[in-house]
């Protein structure tokens, strides 16, 4: 190999035997990948320093997800686990010392903020204490510092080995200027950590990056969807000899620019690449149950592209088509000169959105699919996701009609009714983050039957679907849709008295059911705006007007809360998407000049 040493994050002994076999110096031993990596288990370690045989280890120390201010308790359970670590290290060292056949180096990673994200020095001393003879290396919450310079010269004073590091929040090539003078001061002194580069680092933008960094240390994840088919990921030999075979080539060599990433080419043909992307831009996707649309949008909120793909017949291929949607918009954003930093992706059902999981989504046939951490190490850039009604909540917070107001609800009425709910400007997401679920309040009760199993639910009888299938099987012409049928309510285009009873007793039934559902819902939770949006809003005045005047007859001893029709209509999921994109990249700060005219200019 050359002298670049290349260091793969792994979470099982599988992994670790992977880079051991191909020639990999270290790994970065975790647990539970989905939240950054957590200290493993005793038996994990074990298993793995008695498995690999050149390979050094490095065990990441986190008691959990989250930020890294720890209290005093937290601490002490660090403490304990260096210590063992130690040990550990200690008596396999007695058994097959460093450079025999069985013998490895054994270093540890941590780190620890105060609260205003400062290296926590009195915290380091104890972890470091703690870690006696093993090499430390600070991992990437020096990113999350104000001033990371500063906290690298910290780091320095207390003798950490090591600097885990994109250069800042972003990715390493948005931080190779910070890198380039962290490698600079690396070298001129001895005592000075190693800049170890992590943070979308892939084989085929490997070269650039040492190149204009100077490192020659890299960290990254090589993984891919496991071949059992069941949304997990292992870490994968051919993403790992890709990557070697890109570092053996040489951070100077031109082919490195033509080597195919082998999670997700940076080009759509195999192509050089165009110059260096000058702006940065997210990917947004709003997936449904029959089709996934896609954009680009840039830092000032346009759209600058955007592609759509019908839904897949199984779950594993609507996985695969979101896959292919996310790396054909990343090419083609790189193709206008822009680089993508995040992406971010709302879908329906079910949503653990702090693990990046779908727990459930009926129509796209998904259980426990963890589609961020698929998608993050198809791409290498950080994404995030979340549920498609919560994420046009928070885009009409921030930019549409309930803009400003801190306790809210959006109600998208469209093939179903579901809610978002904001309450003191935090998304109320539930313990089975199912909040919001309105179309099953059972408003009606002993009513007709919904496709759940219960009766009388509220989106029976007002919803794209359920009004025009009560009008059709209480006599109404045949073939109208929701739209049709609206527009014959009052009598307009009535046949023969110039009144259509049935549309008049459909409606009547859908919107005193809506207006139940949002009393209840007003008592709960003290909204000062309801927000209708979705497929049915569409009627305007004939749904807002009725609606106001059954809500206010409900809440008889207390005033109604205002309702507004969506002022973002069918770009909220988008919208919203792209701003959790930004957030995962780091860079949530862009969207507070966000522009409603920008945002939804075509």
């Amino acid at each position: 190999m050359t002298d670049v040493v290349v260091e793969l994050c792994v979470d099982d002994l599988d992994g670790a035997l992977v880079a051991d076999r191909a020639g990999v110096e270290r790994i970065e031993l975790c647990a539970d990948l989905l939240e950054g990596g957590t200290t493993p288990s005793a038996g994990l370690v074990g298993s793995v320093l008695r498995a690999v045989r050149h390979v050094g280890v490095q065990v990441i120390v986190r008691p959990r997800g989250g930020d890294f201010t720890y209290d005093d308790g937290e601490l002490d359970v660090m403490c304990a686990d260096l210590e063992a670590l130690a040990a550990l290290a200690a008596s396999l060292s007695t058994e097959h010392p460093a450079g025999q056949e069985g013998g490895t180096e054994v270093g540890v990673v941590l780190g620890a903020l105060t609260p205003a994200s400062e290296v926590d020095v009195p915290a380091m001393r104890r972890l470091l204490a703690a870690a006696g003879p093993l090499p430390v290396t600070f991992h990437k919450a020096i990113d999350a510092t104000p001033d990371l310079l500063a906290a690298y010269d910290v780091l320095r004073s207390l003798g950490v080995r090591r600097v885990l590091t994109a250069g800042g929040p972003g990715t390493a090539a948005e931080g190779a200027d910070v890198l380039a003078e962290l490698v600079r001061r690396s070298a001129a002194s001895p005592d000075a950590p190693e800049v170890l580069v992590g943070g979308g680092v892939r084989a085929a933008g490997v070269g650039s990056l040492l190149a204009a960094t100077g490192a020659s240390s890299v960290h990254l994840r090589a993984m891919s969807p496991s071949p059992r088919g069941d949304g997990t990921l292992r870490t994968d030999p051919a993403v790992v000899a890709e990557f070697l075979a890109a570092v053996e080539r040489g951070p100077h060599d031109p082919h490195i620019a033509d080597s195919a990433d082998v999670q997700g080419s940076e080009d759509a043909g195999g192509a050089v690449p165009d110059p260096a992307p000058s702006r940065s831009a997210v990917v947004a996707v709003d997936i449904g149950g029959t089709s996934f649309k896609g954009a680009v949008v840039d830092d000032s909120g346009r759209t600058v592209l955007s592609l759509s793909v019908a839904a897949g017949a199984t779950g594993a291929e609507s996985v695969d088509l979101v896959v292919g949607l996310l790396h054909e918009l990343r090419a083609a954003a790189r193709t206008s000169g822009h680089d993508v930093v995040g992406v971010g992706v709302v879908t329906p059902g079910m949503v653990d959105a702090e693990r990046g999981v779908v727990l459930f989504a009926s129509t796209l046939g998904w259980t426990d699919v963890p589609l961020g951490p698929i998608l993050s190490a198809e791409l290498g850039v950080p994404v995030e996701i979340d549920h498609d009604v919560r994420t046009s909540g928070l885009a009409e917070s921030l930019f549409g009609a309930s803009a400003g107001v801190a306790d809210s609800v959006l109600v998208a009425v469209g093939t179903g009714v579901a809610a978002s709910i904001t309450s003191g400007g935090h998304a109320v997401r539930g313990a089975l983050t199912a909040a919001g679920e309105l179309g099953h309040v059972p408003a009606v009760p002993g009513g007709e039957a919904c496709t759940c199993g219960q009766h009388g639910c509220l989106e029976v009888y007002l919803s794209g679907a359920g009004v025009a299938r009560r009008y059709a099987a209480l006599g109404g012409l045949p073939g109208l849709d929701t739209a049709a049928v609206v527009a014959r309510v009052g009598g307009v285009e009535g046949v023969g008295t110039g009144v259509d009873a049935v549309a008049d007793r459909v409606w009547a039934d859908g919107v005193r059911a809506l207006a139940l559902g949002l009393t209840s819902l007003t008592l709960l939770v003290d909204p000062a705006v309801i927000v209708l949006a979705g497929g049915v809003s569409r009627a305007g005045a004939a749904l807002v007007d009725p609606l106001r005047a059954e809500l206010a007859a409900g809440l008889a001893w207390r005033a109604a809360p205002e309702v507004r029709l969506s002022e973002l209509g069918t770009h909220g999921g988008r919208i919203g998407a792209a701003v959790l994109a930004f957030r995962a990249g780091g860079r949530g700060n862009v969207v507070d000049s966000w522009s409603r005219a920008d945002l939804l200019a075509e």
